[in-house]
């Protein structure tokens, strides 16, 4: 069981680079897609999506977040997270 509270995940957002807020902003609260994403930061979709991954594998250890159960515990505490965050992971 994992206890990430609203607050250690904000400062765990905020202590990433803009690049990666911006990334995450896009695709997580925006909804926007990869290719879209890629257009604008003038590089691949396949980038975008590796960028993404080792976002939230750095979002995982910094919570410690070690299984799918801990990321689906923490959309259970947090429910107004948006969907898109770790979907799929």
């Amino acid at each position: 069981m994992v206890a990430v509270t609203l607050k250690r995940l904000g400062e765990a957002l905020a202590a990433l680079d803009p690049e990666s807020r911006a990334l995450l902003d896009l695709n997580v609260r925006r909804g926007m897609e990869e290719n879209e994403i890629a257009e604008i930061l003038n590089v691949d979709a396949d980038n975008v999506a590796s960028r993404r991954r080792k976002i939230l594998e750095g979002l995982d250890s910094e919570l410690g977040l070690e299984t799918r159960e801990d990321r689906d515990e923490l959309r259970a505490t947090l429910p107004d997270l948006p969907p898109k965050l770790w979907q799929g992971r």
